[in-house]
């Protein structure tokens, strides 16, 4: 039954009411205040919903237009400095003045320069005669030095010949008692053949002996001659040059050269094996004598003529005899080891003072440049100019006071261009790349265009800052010290870009509000997704967001009030 035929349904008056009629009338009512309802709540609801404009996203580039603060500078500063200690007259540079090569920075007081000049001229000519004064008495030191060492050689080589005749006539004067001493016992007849023959046995063994201890001290002594032979021949040779002049060696290089021929492994070998055929020579002579004596002591005390006065005699003056040869070798060593002490002693290098030598030269040729210098600037008429066209940076001198060692007017060189820096955080600066265009606005609406980017280097202060630096050349004039370098980038092409109204933050992470239509009892309605996204690139205007969208996916742009996950909208047009 229909609702109309229900509201006019009537029943029969002729019939009596039934239950069935009452639930029929009171379901009519039902349904019409139910109707009622819901066409109120409608009308409310309109009241009541978000009303939403929408957009659909586009592909398109993010451009970032970046613009960043910083100084010019030179690529060339010039300090112009000069010498110390004199008056200023004047100064005409000043600090941001522009100034062409020969224009005049600073003028000398030409009087006090003058006085400056006399008093170096004096100092320097001090210098000279104390350095001429100097060499002359080392020269003349050198050669008493020389003529003592000759006199020491010749008197290590007399030393040593008198240390020697010593020896010899020693064994001489042993040689002839022993042989007075033998004579007597075989013409006295207390000695018996068998005895000479031992006794002439031992004496010829103790002859070969000596012989073969004189040919070791000959070798020995030959073997150092020989050396010496070398050190001269080492000496002369390095006394004359390629070309075969002469070269004057001081005694430290004479004495260096010795050491390093005597220290040569073939000619210490030599030596080594020289002595130590003396010293072998010496002990077996050592040996044959005290057998000879000890024979001869028992032979003495066996003969029926030992209380021969004459005998002992000539026994105890062999004896002796032998004490003294004994003695004129222990002479002739101790006189050899301090003759080569002594020539040691006076051939040692002498102390070397290196600092002060340095020290002295040093301060002569500071001297020399000093009144160079001050004889250009009196050439120049006490006027100091500037090198080379450029601006003055810094000016530290001042009219009345006197000069310094250090700069006095420092100047940019504008023939070297410039170079200007900045500093962009991290994120800006990761958009460019060294060789991209920028435009300088170096003030009074002056620009300079065409300009590359030469390096971006992470800050050494904060590396979360980048460092931009771009080359200015020459020919750009009027620069001052700070300038605004500009660029606009441009981003790869980007599948979603929304406007930036259109993107939403809770603080940590992005979203945005998608519309869709959905099917409910009461039909088809339009609401709201809240969905995350993660920003690709954004400027002021656009944003890139990656995310699962639909071709023509709509994103709610505005709102006329705050919105919830699944809210229901109204949708006023699409944008």
């Amino acid at each position: 039954m229909k609702l109309k035929q229900l509201m006019n349904y009537e029943m029969d008056k002729n019939k009596k009411s039934s239950l069935q009629a009452k639930a029929v009338k009171a379901l009519a009512g039902f349904l019409i205040l139910m109707f009622l309802l819901t066409v109120l709540s409608r009308a409310a609801d309109s009241l009541t919903i978000a009303k939403v404009s929408a957009v659909e996203s586009s592909v398109s580039t993010i451009s970032h237009n970046i613009e960043t603060d910083g100084s010019i500078a030179a690529n060339k500063d010039i300090a112009i400095s000069t010498c110390a200690n004199i008056k200023i007259a004047s100064v005409e540079a000043t600090e941001g003045k522009s100034v062409k090569k020969g224009d005049l920075l600073v003028q000398l007081d030409t009087d006090d320069l003058k006085k400056k000049m006399l008093q170096a001229e004096k100092d320097l000519a001090i210098l000279k005669a104390t350095a001429s004064d100097k060499a002359a008495n080392e020269a003349l030191e050198e050669e008493n030095r020389r003529k003592s060492l000759d006199r020491i050689y010749e008197d290590y080589d007399e030393t040593l010949a008198e240390a020697s005749d010593m020896v010899s006539k020693a064994k001489k004067e042993m040689n002839a008692a022993l042989d007075a001493y033998n004579e007597y016992l075989k013409n006295s007849g207390n000695m018996e053949s068998t005895d000479t023959t031992v006794l002439d046995s031992l004496t010829r063994t103790v002859e070969e002996k000596q012989l073969a201890y004189d040919q070791a001290v000959n070798a020995l002594d030959g073997v150092h001659k020989d050396i010496e032979a070398d050190v001269q021949d080492a000496i002369d040779a390095a006394s004359v040059d390629e070309e075969g002049n002469p070269i004057e060696l001081t005694q430290e290089e004479k004495q260096k050269i010795r050491d390093q021929v005597r220290a040569l492994p073939e000619n210490v070998a030599l030596v080594e094996e020289a002595t130590r055929k003396v010293d072998k020579a010496q002990s077996e002579l050592s040996e044959a004598e005290n057998a000879l004596a000890t024979y001869q002591e028992e032979q003495s005390k066996n003969s029926q003529a030992a209380s021969d006065e004459q005998q002992k005699a000539l026994y105890d003056d062999y004896i002796a005899k032998k004490e003294a040869y004994n003695e004129a070798l222990k002479q002739q060593e101790s006189t050899v080891k301090n003759a080569n002490r002594t020539l040691e002693d006076a051939t040692a290098p002498e102390s070397v003072d290196t600092v002060s030598a340095l020290t002295e030269s040093n301060d002569l040729e500071l001297k020399q440049l000093e009144v160079d210098q001050l004889q250009k600037i009196i050439d120049a008429e006490g006027k100091i100019t500037a090198p080379t066209d450029g601006l003055v940076t810094k000016v530290l001198v001042t009219a009345g006071e006197t000069t310094t060692e250090d700069t006095a007017i420092r100047i940019a060189d504008q023939s070297s261009g410039y170079k200007f820096t900045a500093t962009l955080e991290k994120t800006s600066a990761k958009l460019l790349s060294k060789g991209d265009k920028i435009v300088l606005d170096i003030g009074n609406d002056t620009t300079v265009e065409g300009l590359t980017i030469d390096s971006i280097d992470v800050s050494a202060e904060d590396k979360n800052f980048y460092e931009i630096t771009v080359s200015i050349p020459a020919k750009v004039k009027n620069l001052g010290s700070i300038a605004t370098m500009k660029i606009e980038k441009a981003s790869k092409k980007y599948d979603t870009c929304i406007p930036l109204n259109a993107l939403h933050s809770d603080g940590e992470k992005y979203y945005v509000y998608v519309i869709n239509e959905k099917e409910t009892i009461l039909g088809t309605e339009t609401a709201v997704d809240k969905v995350q996204v993660d920003i690709l690139d954004k400027n002021n205007e656009l944003a890139a967001i990656d995310g699962y969208f639909s071709w023509n996916q709509q994103f709610v742009l505005s709102s006329s009030k705050s919105l919830r996950d699944g809210d229901r909208v109204r949708l006023l047009e699409a944008q």
